[in-house]
């Protein structure tokens, strides 16, 4: 069962009232909605965002919309919310139950689309340069052996292409230590594959335009590139002058938490508030 991070800190910095609008921008496994339901009941409108057709299938409860986040103004028209949250870690539901080649620990189809559209996993491995692919495993992986693997992915797909999950981690290796060694390549072809970072810039923006002054943005990043483009808009907007800081520091988890969770680990949650119209 998938297990919300930082689940009362980022509630708690939503600083939801009742009769509020809250924007659930990655609605997952909906754990996050479900404990803002929990505390609130009805008194709170909540609307959920997913790219996963199959979010607003299981969770009919909710009102949830199949669409990505960079699409907010088009999904919202003309509501203005009290508060938004962005939970950017990938749900346990996407990577162990849907069949499409999230995690290297199952043989699944390379697709890694959260939505049904646009290039999948395996075209790329299958069609993109040599050099192509050593830039996304290095800028989106932060991959050392960015050009070691990409140049043994050419070399693989010219005997045999890319097909499953089983077949990259052949190329890439097996766990040695640790961190098994296809994590960084796994990571860097999913964000190629969704376009994460170019969606979540446009994404912010677009949050942070549609809500009411003294409306809230909370942002859950878990890895350094997200964390990156979260910290520099906020940044950005507050010497603007239309954002007040509410965390000067990243709100981290606590020891406890990353105990009962390890993926955690890796969170961080940082917080503004919208100060004009």
């Amino acid at each position: 069962m998938h297990k919300p991070v930082l689940l009362h800190e980022s509630i708690n910095a939503l600083d939801l009232q009742t009769g509020e609008l809250f924007v659930d921008a990655t609605f997952g496994g909906g754990g996050h909605s479900r404990e803002v339901k929990r505390r609130f009941g009805n008194k709170i409108h909540i609307i959920g965002l997913d790219r996963d057709p199959h979010v607003a299938e299981k969770n009919s409860e909710f009102e949830v919309k199949t669409d990505s986040f960079k699409n907010l103004d088009k999904v919202l028209g003309m509501l203005r919310p009290d508060a938004i949250l962005f939970d950017l870690g990938i749900s346990l539901d996407q990577l162990e139950e849907t069949g499409r080649g999230f995690s290297f620990l199952r043989d699944e189809p390379l697709d890694m689309r959260m939505s049904r559209e646009g290039i999948t996993a395996a075209e790329i491995l299958n069609s993109w340069s040599e050099r192509a692919l050593e830039l996304i495993l290095r800028g989106f992986g932060e991959e050392r052996n960015s050009r070691k693997i990409a140049h043994a992915i050419v070399e693989r797909r010219r005997v045999k292409p890319f097909a499953t999950t089983f077949d990259l981690v052949e190329v890439v290796g097996k766990r040695r230590g640790k961190t098994h060694p296809a994590t960084k390549t796994f990571q860097a072809l999913r964000i190629a594959t969704n376009e994460e970072l170019t969606a979540l810039e446009v994404g912010l923006k677009k949050a942070f335009e549609s809500l009411r002054p003294g409306g809230r943005l909370v942002v859950i990043s878990f890895h350094s590139l997200e964390d990156r483009v979260v910290k520099n808009f906020f940044r950005e907007s507050i010497e603007e002058k239309i954002a007040k800081q509410i965390t000067k520091k990243p709100i981290m988890p606590s020891e406890e938490e990353i105990g009962r969770n390890p993926r955690s680990r890796s969170a961080k949650l940082r917080v503004v508030e919208k100060l004009i119209s």
